[in-house]
């Protein structure tokens, strides 16, 4: 999917945090659904016991005793009065019936006590005027009241209008604010949830790291390993499964090591020993009477040779001893230019801003250099042109020839192999160019490929990441 991260560490990340913000959003739902539950429990409980505690009080105290115990009951954030109506509802107020409450007041009182319980929405503005049983005087609205009388200022959230008529069709009538919690968010508590998911995200993020950092260190030494097979082993550390990875990975670096210095040695040794007998054939054949036999014997004698050494150097071609330098690939590829034109080939280079590329400046001179012959010799021209990224180095090596069809393509690279109709023996190639340049070109951790040119002929494109 392409919505998924490419690499390892972010896949991990949105995984583990993706499950982890789930669970969190899915308990914090949870949390608040409970919370909310129990706080209307008790409120509710407290709250009927309250009224209940009133309303029986009310119904054993004289008509005339009744404002005194309104007065005393009577807070800023509990009203309590006494009408001949209930409360009038205000059909734009959005009133919501409190069945839960209404059950428990039921419950508490009398089942035939007529009553009404509804929650509404404050009006903004609520609570700024004193109570009228706060103030001693009735003209005495103008009184600074003591913080003690201050009234309390609820936010304009969701109150409770009750309603109880009593024994006499008085009707007890009694107002209060719910709780903060009920109606609206706990913002402390969502903080200290909002801190906790924060932790958990970054001690995430920094325990996905310390478990993918081995990969990323262990790709970084296959890569330069490619490039150097003689490169500093891994540190054998860390947990017990990194630590048997850079073993393993060390124990193979070693086994490679071993296998192209023994097999420098063989083919050391099999140069030495083909070498001697071509030389001795050939000075045998400098004896021998007839010209046109020692011609023949000549001719097959060189093309054993050539073959011999082709075959050679193509074995060699990952295990060039050179050390890598800065290479100036402009400079480089003018000189080989230089080289082209003395010996009457026709190239052309485009070169354009190139940084330096750490490489075997021999070696890569070598696999330019038979890319170009190869161009020339079948295609009539070398066209070279340089591409060069932050990243990786191309060179595409382009020719005016006929072409190959794509699935002969990557035969090109097998040893030995030849087009019958191109790569004929009297051409003097070997097949074993394009492999030559391929072993080089992978030496230093890149690749060579061949394609169809957008117009005629073909193009060897050498890509070498920086």
């Amino acid at each position: 999917m392409r919505l998924l991260p490419r690499s390892l560490f972010g896949r991990l990340v949105l995984i583990l945090i993706g499950g982890l913000l789930l669970a969190q959003f899915l308990s914090t739902g949870l949390l608040l659904k409970d919370r909310g539950e129990i706080i209307r429990e008790n409120t509710g409980q407290q709250l009927v016991q309250r009224i209940a505690s009133i309303v029986y009080l009310m119904e054993e105290t004289p008509a005339d005793e009744r404002q005194r115990i309104i007065r005393a009951f009577s807070t800023a954030t509990f009203r309590v009065s006494l009408a001949d109506n209930p409360f009038r509802q205000d059909p734009d107020a959005n009133t919501i019936p409190s069945h839960h409450l209404e059950r428990l007041l039921r419950q508490a009182l009398s089942e035939n006590t007529e009553l009404q319980v509804v929650i509404l929405p404050f009006r903004p503005g609520f609570e700024t005027e004193p109570p009228p049983w706060r103030r001693r005087h009735e003209g005495d609205s103008e009184r600074k009241l003591r913080p003690a009388e201050r009234p309390f200022r609820p936010n304009p959230l969701s109150g409770l209008q009750a309603s109880i008529r009593l024994s006499d069709n008085s009707w007890l009538n009694v107002q209060r604010p719910l709780p903060e919690g009920i109606e609206s968010w706990p913002k402390k508590l969502l903080g200290y949830l909002g801190i906790l998911l924060l932790s958990i995200i970054l001690i995430s993020l920094l325990a996905v790291r310390w478990v993918t950092k081995p990969l990323g260190t262990l790709a970084e030494a296959a890569h330069n390993l490619g490039k150097d097979i003689s490169h500093s082993p891994l540190d054998e550390k860390g947990p017990r499964e990194v630590k048997q990875a850079a073993q393993a990975f060390n124990t193979m670096q070693t086994r490679l090591r071993r296998y192209i210095e023994d097999r420098s040695s063989v083919l050391a040794a099999v140069s030495h020993d083909l070498k001697t007998p071509i030389t001795r054939l050939r000075l045998r054949l400098a004896l021998l009477q007839n010209s046109d036999l020692q011609a023949r014997f000549d001719k097959d004698l060189n093309e054993m040779e050539q073959m011999v050494t082709a075959t050679l150097d193509y074995l060699r071609g990952t295990e060039s001893k050179e050390k890598q330098v800065n290479i100036n690939i402009n400079a480089l590829l003018e000189s080989l230019q230089d080289d082209a034109q003395e010996l009457g080939w026709t190239m052309t280079l485009a070169t354009g801003k190139a940084a330096p590329y750490l490489g075997r400046p021999l070696a890569l001179k070598r696999c330019l250099m038979n890319l170009i012959e190869n161009a020339v010799r079948y295609g009539q021209a070398a066209n070279v042109r340089v591409e060069d990224t932050e990243k990786q180095l191309t060179l595409v090596i382009s020719d005016r020839g006929e072409g190959v069809p794509e699935d002969e393509l990557e035969n090109l690279f097998n040893p030995f192999y030849r087009r019958e109709e191109s790569r004929a023996r009297e051409t003097g190639g070997t097949g074993l160019g394009l492999g030559i340049a391929r072993n080089i070109a992978r030496a230093h951790g890149g690749d060579v490929i061949l394609r169809r040119a957008k117009t005629r002929g073909l193009e060897a494109v050498i890509t070498l990441p920086r």
